[in-house]
């Protein structure tokens, strides 16, 4: 304010505003004319002066302006840039802080040496970086799904930026906060001379110190009992797996651990829940004892329920022993798990168990399109070892859809060399051929199945395969080839809790035309398995065997409300609908059912069928000539003999 007065005042004077305009005339009024002219000369000049002066003075003017205005603009900027400065520095500290507060890991500080040893190299960072290396190599030997834990060497002084006026460095500064606020192991200790040769002595923490002696030469070997006895003292579910990949493998202190920790109640749920699932991975493989395997895995999830490893082992023990009521509500566990997995989870791994997941549901809902689907979701996802089962179990889904392709694929895939993938292709292949109903080829090929199946050291129980899997399938084609009494002496062997071998013991009852015994099992059946389609479509068939359409319909309706994708009921039902002369609604239900299994042979000789008895006879030879292209049984050719030259 004060500037604009005084440049209103100067403004002023250099217009001559503080001359009295009256004393001006009365100047001029008694003047000549030459004075007045000149005084009027000198006047102008003074204002031209006067305005010279007063442009002189704008420009000042302006240009200090400016510069304050540019003063004030480099002020504000390196308030601004203080305060970054002060904000990244906080967030450092911070970032800093957290870090060190969650560190944890072991920490393998320089050992000290004797002085020959140091003169030959053998400093202590290098006896440092040797136990390093031996205890990372422990650490990492059985790394499975979850990301490996590592070690590493502690030096507090490889960052040497100096904080002002104190004169401690940012790593010596790191250091102080991680072992104050931290988690870590810290491992250090001495190499020195004794009367024999060498000693290795280690502590952990500052405690727990261990000793180990040998000659001389035996530095090596000293370290390497000293990285397993650091590694079984922080981690003893990761040493129990090296034990356990060993050459040759130390089993049995492998499971001696995992039940120490698995037992131990002051063990961490999460760790307890590990060891329990590892244990029951080695009764699986080295024991082949499923059920144990299964119980400690049922142990594992109770201790700790958000693994969705452990989750995917039940499943996978669940399928050997055919729970599939039980197996559908894991398959949504799995689901939930892999879509929010846990940290530390490889999440191509987390990804391949959801679809393998998804593909499981859609398969116990008789959904064979939607299963392939997914497994082929994860054939692209799964690791190269594991890619073969998944292609393996899309041609076990082309099989349930009746399509004889599967087949020819199954031979054209890759010969494989391991007696294991062989056994698992050999039971594959029977799989298969069950689905296609081939009978005489199942009979002929058991034998060869279990012995194949026998050999290998799998992961499966072999007992388990055999009762759930082949011996059930087997007493089927029995059956469906006349030997009733081979087929019931066999079923009766098998398991009371497996789903597929309840439904078979009615399927063979019926095939004996045991009705009342073939109600019991199927009843059976869907008492264990509620809502899987399975046991209700079975039971739709026995009643076609017995002539009765109306009881068949009734099944078939209820298995198509529990899996509305599963071709089966559907064409069941149409040829329930034709015994009872309504090919015309049957029509629509094999139409339905194509949707599904668009390749069955079956379907399309019995739809050729109800377009003959509707009079659209063009109609039917086109389903007969599509029938003839496709994979029927020796029955089936027969009947499409008879119908597409009638």
């Amino acid at each position: 304010m004060a500037e604009e007065s005084e440049a209103s005042d100067a403004g002023a004077q250099a217009s001559g505003a503080g001359i009295d305009p009256a004393a001006l005339a009365l100047a001029l009024g008694g003047a000549s004319r030459e004075r007045a002219d000149s005084f009027l000369k000198k006047q102008e000049a003074l204002v031209e002066l006067q305005a010279k002066e007063l442009a002189h003075e704008l420009e000042l003017r302006h240009w200090s302006l400016w510069v304050r205005h540019v003063s004030g603009l480099l002020k504000l900027a390196l308030e601004l840039a203080a305060g970054l400065l002060l904000l990244f520095a906080v967030t450092a500290i911070g970032v800093m802080v957290w870090n060190a507060a969650h560190a944890d890991g072991l920490v393998i500080e320089s050992f000290s040496v004797p002085p020959d040893l140091t003169a030959r190299g053998l400093t202590g960072e290098v006896v440092a970086s040797q136990l390093l290396d031996r205890t990372n190599e422990v650490l990492t030997a059985n790394t499975g799904v979850v990301e490996a834990t590592t070690a590493s060497i502690s030096r507090g002084d490889d960052i040497k930026v100096e904080i002002p006026d104190t004169g401690i460095s940012l790593g010596e500064l790191y250091r102080f906060l991680r072992r104050w606020l931290g988690h870590e192991t810290m491992v250090d200790g001495e190499v020195y001379r004794t009367s024999a040769g060498l000693a290795l002595a280690v502590r952990i923490n500052n405690g727990d110190g261990m000793r180990f002696a040998g000659s001389n030469d035996d530095l090596d070997s000293l370290m390497q009992k000293a990285a397993e006895r650091v590694v079984v003292l922080k981690n003893p579910i990761t040493y129990a797996g090296y034990l356990s990949s060993s050459n040759p493998p130390r089993t049995a202190e492998a499971m001696a651990i995992l039940q120490r920790v698995g037992d131990d109640p002051l063990t961490a749920p999460r760790d307890r829940s590990s060891a329990l699932n590892n244990l029951s991975i080695l009764y699986r493989v080295t024991r082949k004892d499923a059920p144990t395997a299964l119980a400690l895995e049922r142990r594992a999830v109770a201790a700790y329920p958000q693994t969705l490893v452990i989750w995917n082992n039940i499943a996978t023990l669940e399928i050997e022993q055919d729970h599939p009521e039980s197996l559908l509500a894991l398959a949504a566990t799995i689901q939930d798990h892999a879509a929010h997995p846990p940290s530390g989870y490889r999440p191509l791994v987390a990804a391949t168990m959801g679809a393998g997941a998804r593909m499981l549901e859609a398969q116990l809902r008789g959904d064979y399109g939607a299963a392939a689907g997914f497994t082929r979701q994860a054939l692209e996802l799964a690791a190269p070892a594991i890619k073969d089962s998944y292609r393996q179990t899309a041609l076990r889904m082309l099989a349930l859809q009746h399509d004889g392709a599967a087949r020819a694929l199954l031979d054209q895939l890759p010969r494989q060399v391991s007696p294991r993938d062989e056994a698992g292709r050999a039971v594959t292949r029977y799989q298969v051929e069950a689905a296609l109903e081939n009978w005489p080829t199942l009979l002929a090929s058991e034998a060869f199945v279990e012995k194949a199946y026998s050999a290998p050291a799998g992961h499966a129980d072999p007992r388990y395969v055999f009762a759930n899997l082949l011996r059930p399938i087997l007493a089927l084609a029995k059956a469906r080839l006349g030997d009733l009494a081979g087929a019931q002496a066999l079923i009766a062997g098998t398991p009371g809790d497996c789903d597929r071998c309840v439904r078979l013991r009615g399927l063979i009852a019926s095939e004996a035309k045991q009705w009342g015994r073939a109600d019991y099992w199927f009843a059976q059946a869907v008492h264990d398995a509620p809502s899987i389609p399975f046991a209700e479509t079975d039971w739709g068939q026995s009643f076609l065997m017995r002539g009765d359409a109306d009881g068949a319909i009734a099944k078939f309706t209820i298995a198509n409300q529990k899996g509305p994708h599963f071709a089966d009921p559907l064409e069941g039902w149409g040829e329930a609908l034709m015994k009872k002369n309504r090919s015309d609604l049957a029509l629509g239900k094999f139409a339905e059912a194509e949707k599904y299994a668009p390749n069955w042979g079956r379907l399309h000789l019995k739809w050729g069928e109800a377009l003959g008895y509707a009079g659209r006879k063009d109609e039917a030879q086109k389903q007969y000539a599509l029938a003839a292209g496709l994979d029927l049984s020796p029955a089936d050719k027969i009947e499409l003999a008879k119908v597409s030259h009638g």
